[in-house]
């Protein structure tokens, strides 16, 4: 869990200087007596710890190595549920001053927060044109090189963000912000093969290949889970309700076909750490592996919601896709394996 070293008097709201840690100070209309932060991760949110305020007047440190999206919340005014929330991307070194109510908020400091309020400026009027912000982000990222804001819009340039990522400073490429690049690259590159994923995932096209991290640390490819049986790829995750929900009658499919059928179970947006557990959990006596390679298969594959399940034949081939949990999967396999 991360460490927060909190600061509870008006005065040393007032009066923070400047040190290497990250440091967010702020007076919130309305602020009750006391405030969540709250660390966004993947599958959901992380409870950090809470703070006391007085008379709406907070601030903070946090010991982050590397950018972190967070939010503070209003615990009575239970934020996380009506969106009553601040939200800032923490980077180690940097400070932000919060002023105005969790309904309208603005957030200066440090350069980091005065480029971000300068780019916000600029693509307020753009609205959803998401062609026009790419251009305007590039814009930006060229006139404001050594900016440490100007990583964190190499996502908004899409097809222009390699253009992006060469502008940048590099003290900037591979300092602080160097795991925040590297997760929008990868995010630009999944957008990218979900766009073109309808030319490639249809029934009777061959199956892209893969490999992926198994549990015991060995990776496994496509052709190694099919072993001359159908494979199912079922892309799934523990924090995934309707997945869990459908176990039962995955397992005793299993029971049935396995002569003839192979599980291949992909968890996905998961750490490792649960991903495990999860296995542990609930069985599934089928192959695993989880969805952190170096290509985003989920992506590759056209996934766009959980479970999805991808039915491939002997021959690497195609042969039906199932999203959300239903009997039509099972039924399906039934008929086929009669």
């Amino acid at each position: 869990m991360t460490r927060i070293r909190f600061i509870l008097c008006l005065a040393a709201v007032l009066g923070m200087t400047a040190c290497s840690k990250y440091q967010v100070s702020g007076v919130l209309e309305g602020g009750a007596g006391q405030l969540a932060v709250v660390q966004l991760g993947n599958g959901g949110s992380e409870r950090v710890d809470t703070l006391d305020c007085l008379a709406g007047a907070f601030a903070f440190d946090v010991d982050y190595d590397k950018p972190v999206s967070i939010i503070i919340t209003d615990l009575a005014l239970q934020g996380l549920q009506t969106g009553k929330c601040v939200r800032l991307m923490t980077v180690p070194g940097e400070h932000a001053v919060v002023s105005g109510s969790f309904d309208n908020y603005t957030v200066t400091g440090s350069q980091f927060y005065q480029d971000q309020a300068a780019y916000d400026e600029l693509v307020a009027p753009l609205g959803k044109n998401v062609e026009k912000i790419a251009g305007t982000a590039l814009a930006f990222v060229r006139e404001h090189p050594s900016s440490l804001f100007s990583a964190t819009v190499i996502g908004d340039c899409l097809d222009h963000a390699p253009e992006a990522l060469d502008l940048l400073d590099p003290s900037v490429k591979d300092g602080v912000m160097k795991p925040l690049i590297a997760a929008q690259m990868r995010f630009l590159e999944a957008r990218q093969n979900l766009l073109t994923a309808v030319d490639r995932i249809y029934p009777g096209a061959e199956a892209p290949d893969f490999s992926l991290p198994a549990p015991d640390g060995h990776t496994m490819s496509l052709w190694d889970s099919i072993d001359g049986k159908y494979l199912l790829l079922d892309f799934w995750g523990s924090w995934c309700p309707n997945c869990i929900e459908g176990l039962p009658k995955m397992e005793d499919m299993y029971a049935n076909h396995n002569n003839r059928l192979n599980i291949l179970g992909i968890d996905c947006d998961e750490t490792q750490e649960k991903w495990l557990e999860a296995i542990a959990r609930y069985g599934m006596p089928w192959r695993h592996v989880i969805n952190n390679g170096d290509v985003d298969v989920a992506a590759l594959y056209g996934v766009t919601g959980y479970p999805t399940k991808i039915l491939i034949d002997p021959d690497g081939r195609i042969v039906k896709r199932f999203i959300g949990e239903s009997n039509a999967l099972y039924r399906y396999i039934d008929e086929l394996f009669r």
